[in-house]
């Protein structure tokens, strides 16, 4: 490859084949005076750099979507009519940036037999040379398999062999779609062959991102949504990428930001040593080792089709490459890359768990030798040998059908107690844990919660994330009631501005429109009511969707957080609100549990901030209200509904700022006064209680985040005087097998209980 470049050359290459070069460069100790360069930099050189700001500009002048103007970007110098009027707005606006130095003089093109005839003929303007990686006619090996499973199974078995002699380094996997990464995560595990798959993790799902997503959406100010986001690598990258434009920031900016985003990633962890995961263009050096694994019809050679900005049949006369002339040149590029080394191992599958397949054509093409099914030596992994034996006794007891290696597996592990489960937990190790969890711990009401109904449950939910968060209709109306009560005390505040700026980008069908329209006056007569009742209290400050973070431990990283829907206060006192679309229940029972935490944690999180309130109340607001349909005064009963629902403290001075109807009370639900004082409903706490409240809370989350560090997991759910509280809601039913001994049985403990002594109430 070296020989055939000219001094002085610019050399327009691959990056996968950059490194490949060099080398070859310090091999031969030859000084050599070229400058390189991929195919895409060449055009912003030479064509001119398209700047940021041009897709918001596509987008506003000519109403695009995001991904019609990026479609357009892409093929902006293709002299096409379609294109040209969208390249004469970007020239006219000073939106493509030219470089008037570049004029290069000898060019060699190395690696790109798929370049588009109009490049090529631009070109051949100057000192052209095109150079052909060197060919090599070496015949790989092929072998069929039934299954995706048996086919990483072999190459497990035969990477576990090269292993003996070479380094994990020197050993490549290729050719892979997505279908196999799990399995293939799974297999080399059993196997213990450390493995780099993705290089990069994708940072849109952090939430770091959705904070500063949420936050911009809301407010449209830059610095307010960073100074909410966490610091940290992705922050820099968000950073990064906000200094590129220099853009009003709207509707279209809010759009190309997100989608932006969707693309950034930052480093994965890797290896040093290690099998890694490559792409097929990246198999380069014929000392290295090879599988190419899923070489089936329609995945390799990839298939082009008639799906461009440009069809087919207009291609030719733009000195365009076709779909079909594409085909053509990828099959003979896969042709040369798996020809190329003597040591690239081939293989397919005939069947998933969901399809079946076709070897590629390129086997019979080139008519290369099929080994079908080839004997997978079981030598290497224990524990995989022993969950094959499983299946293929399944197989063979629910369907009648013996696999061949059946009974070479029994003889060896007749032992594997079949037919028996334990479901026990068994501890992880702490240091694991935190390795995995980077060091870093966040705890909230939500995930405390989940701790408190069932340890395993945690475990399943918020160290696995197996339930990922879905955003369903009850929900959304969750999230859409309090996003409009957030901006209640916004100056200029109009709820239907409000209202349809949430759903605006939300998918609805028919029915949920129909619903929401309905909901739009539940939640406008709430309004009417919340400010009509706040004439009767001396809080008439507030602060809505107010996140608390507390720092529990700088090494480990941990924090509770926490978001109040609406803290209402004066000068030195404080009410807490939190609102609720579902059914409310506002009891302290149970909380020597680690129940009912949400009230006591919002206190936790207040008397642990700076804000310098004491708590005087704590309250659920119910805000789907609507009058039962023979209702006499409906009014009333939606008032009624709407009341606040919690504890107050027992001080008749307090209880008159916070609401100066308290004798008979049109704020507070239960409270009254009587001849003989407050009555019985009235739930109100003394000083010295919510102080033990407190306490207790705080108890309980030092004693969670202790449990949680030490990696203790169990399965046991609870049952409160013959109710199990913790599985009839629980996503994981079908995952723990819970049976009658995990299961802790408890006594409902009333607060009075609690809080008249410990003797009275046990603590969990």
């Amino acid at each position: 490859m070296l020989e055939k470049i000219p001094n002085h050359s610019l050399v327009i290459i691959p990056n996968n084949l950059k490194n490949k070069l060099l080398k070859e460069i310090s091999q031969n100790k030859k000084l050599i005076n070229i400058k390189m360069m991929t195919k895409e930099e060449f055009i912003q050189n030479y064509y001119g750099k398209i700047k940021p700001e041009a897709t918001y500009f596509l987008m506003k002048e000519f109403h695009l979507n995001f991904s019609v103007a990026q479609k357009y970007l892409k093929n902006i110098f293709i002299n096409h009519p379609k294109i040209k009027k969208y390249y004469d707005y970007l020239m006219a606006n000073n939106l493509i940036e030219k470089n008037p130095l570049f004029n290069p003089k000898n060019i060699t093109i190395i690696g790109y037999p798929d370049l588009e005839p109009y490049l090529l003929n631009e070109l051949k303007k100057y000192n052209l040379n095109i150079t052909e990686e060197t060919k090599n006619d070496y015949l790989p090996k092929v072998y069929e398999f039934s299954t995706m499973q048996d086919e990483i199974a072999y190459v497990a078995t035969q990477i576990a062999e090269n292993l003996k002699t070479k380094s994990p380094s020197e050993i490549f996997i290729t050719g892979l779609t997505n279908d196999y990464i799990p399995e293939l995560k799974r297999i080399f595990s059993l196997y213990k062959i450390p493995l780099n798959i993705n290089n990069k993790i994708s940072i849109y799902s952090t939430s770091a991102v959705q904070t500063f997503l949420k936050n911009l959406t809301e407010n449209k100010d830059l610095n307010i949504a960073l100074e909410k986001t966490p610091n940290g690598e992705v922050k820099n990258k968000i950073i990064d990428l906000l200094n590129r434009y220099n853009l009003p920031v709207d509707e279209t900016y809010l759009t190309i930001i997100k989608e932006k985003l969707k693309k950034l990633t930052i480093p994965a962890k890797k290896y040093d040593n290690a099998v890694n995961v490559i792409s097929l263009n990246e198999i380069n050096d014929k000392d290295k080792i090879y599988y190419i694994l899923g070489f089936n019809q329609e995945l390799i050679p990839k298939i082009y089709k008639d799906d461009d900005l440009i069809a087919d049949d207009e291609k030719p006369q733009y000195n365009l490459l076709t779909s079909t002339k594409k085909n053509i040149i990828q099959k003979k590029v896969t042709e040369r890359l798996i020809k190329s080394s003597p040591n690239i191992t081939i293989t397919y599958k005939l069947k998933d768990t969901f399809s079946t397949y076709y070897p590629s054509s390129l086997i019979s093409e080139l008519n290369l030798e099929v080994i079908k099914n080839p004997d997978i030596k079981y030598i290497y992994s224990n524990l995989f040998n022993k969950l094959t034996l499983s299946k293929y006794l399944d197989d063979y007891l629910n369907y009648n059908q013996k696999d061949k290696n059946l009974d070479i597996l029994w003889s060896n592990y007749s032992n594997i107690d079949y037919g028996t489960y334990d479901n026990k937990y068994h501890q992880i190790n702490k240091e694991n844990l935190m390795t995995y969890l980077q060091n870093k711990l966040t705890l909230s009401y939500t995930s405390l919660n989940n701790y408190s109904l069932c340890p395993f449950k945690y475990y399943a939910n918020n160290i696995l994330k197996l339930d990922p968060y879905e955003e369903t209709f009850p929900i959304l109306i969750g999230n859409l009631f309090h996003y409009c009560l957030s901006h209640l005390y916004d100056e200029n505040f109009n709820l239907e501005t409000e209202y349809r700026k949430y759903l605006k980008d939300k998918e609805l069908s028919p029915k949920e429109k129909f619903y929401l329209k309905r909901l739009y006056k539940v939640l406008e007569k709430d309004i009417e009511i919340i400010k009509r009742e706040e004439t009767h209290t001396t809080y008439n400050k507030h602060l809505t969707e107010k996140k608390l973070t507390i720092s529990k431990s700088q090494n480990p990283e941990i924090n509770f957080t926490g978001i109040i829907d609406k803290v209402s206060y004066n000068e030195n006192h404080a009410i807490i609100t939190d609102y609720k679309t579902g059914s409310v229940t506002a009891t302290l029972d149970n909380l020597n549990y680690s129940l009912n935490m949400q009230l006591p944690i919002y206190l936790y999180l207040i008397k642990n901030s700076n804000l310098g309130y004491n708590v005087m109340g704590i309250y659920l607001q119910k805000l789907l209200n609507t009058p039962t349909l023979d209702s006499e005064n409906p009014d009333k009963e939606i008032a009624d509904n709407l009341k606040l629902s919690g504890y107050t403290v027992n001080d008749e001075d307090i209880i008159q700022e916070i609401d100066d109807t308290y004798e008979n009370s049109e704020l507070i639900k239960g409270l009254k006064k009587t001849k003989n004082g407050f009555s019985s409903y009235s739930k109100l706490l003394n000083y010295e209680d919510f102080d033990k409240i407190y306490q207790i809370t705080e108890d309980n989350i030092n004693k969670t985040i202790k449990n949680i560090l030490e990696g203790n997991f169990e399965i046991k759910p609870k049952r409160i005087d013959n109710e199990n509280i913790s599985c009839k809601n629980c996503p994981f039913k079908d995952l723990c097998f819970f049976k009658e001994e995990d299961i802790k049985n408890l006594k409902n403990t009333k607060i009075t209980e609690i809080l008249g002594g410990e003797e009275n109430a046990k603590m969990d």
